[in-house]
């Protein structure tokens, strides 16, 4: 896909999704296993200009920022791609880059936070490779942040993918995680630069 029907793709379709998207209430989602944050992130004030979530959902706080200029958030974004999907240590890149308690709307992921994702993507990842196409970070019109990463996955297992993977930012701390993906049949589409 060239990267102006990227753009034609995005701005029909994904902008107008996160452009409505409606604040997060994190009431919704108060942990029910009586296991609450560790002692070093529970009752944080909250300070101006700071979402409560950044310290409810625990935010590494030695690696990320709760403010950041959109460059900041997108520098973050590539180095946990890059972590994630390149260097395959998906517990650093989680560790740094994401709140311990995420919430996470991935499919093939059974539950929220850094533990589950770890857990889960640690074997998924290995014997494949990434090649990362497109990243960028902006705002919907509430001035939510979120960052996508468009790639290409290669398993020995499912074969050729195509993924994009959304992230809402508070900062360079990530938040809240979508996942869209089908499997890339190069061979079969009508498309002359189909995908990539």
């Amino acid at each position: 896909m060239h990267f102006a029907q990227f753009n034609l793709v995005f701005s029909l379709f994904l902008l107008p999704l996160l452009a409505t998207a409606r604040p997060f209430n994190s009431h919704q989602y108060r942990r029910t296993s009586g296991h609450g944050p560790p002692p070093s992130q529970r009752s944080q004030p909250e300070i101006a200009g700071i979402s409560p979530e950044y310290y409810s959902l625990g935010c590494p706080r030695n690696t990320t920022s709760p403010h950041a200029t959109q460059r900041e958030q997108l520098e973050a974004l590539i180095s946990y791609a890059q972590l994630l999907y390149i260097e395959q240590d998906v517990a650093q890149a989680y560790h740094t880059h994401a709140a311990t308690n995420f919430i996470n709307h991935a499919p093939e992921v059974p539950g929220d936070g850094t533990a589950i994702a770890i857990a889960t993507q640690t074997p998924m990842l290995k014997g494949g490779s990434v090649q990362i196409q497109r990243q960028f970070t902006g705002y919907n019109l509430t001035g939510t942040a979120f960052g996508v990463t468009y790639f290409k996955g290669i398993s020995p297992v499912e074969g050729v993918g195509v993924i994009a993977d959304i992230w809402r930012m508070q900062g360079t701390c990530l938040l809240e995680h979508w996942d869209v993906a089908e499997g890339a049949t190069l061979n079969t589409t009508m498309n002359p630069h189909p995908y990539f």
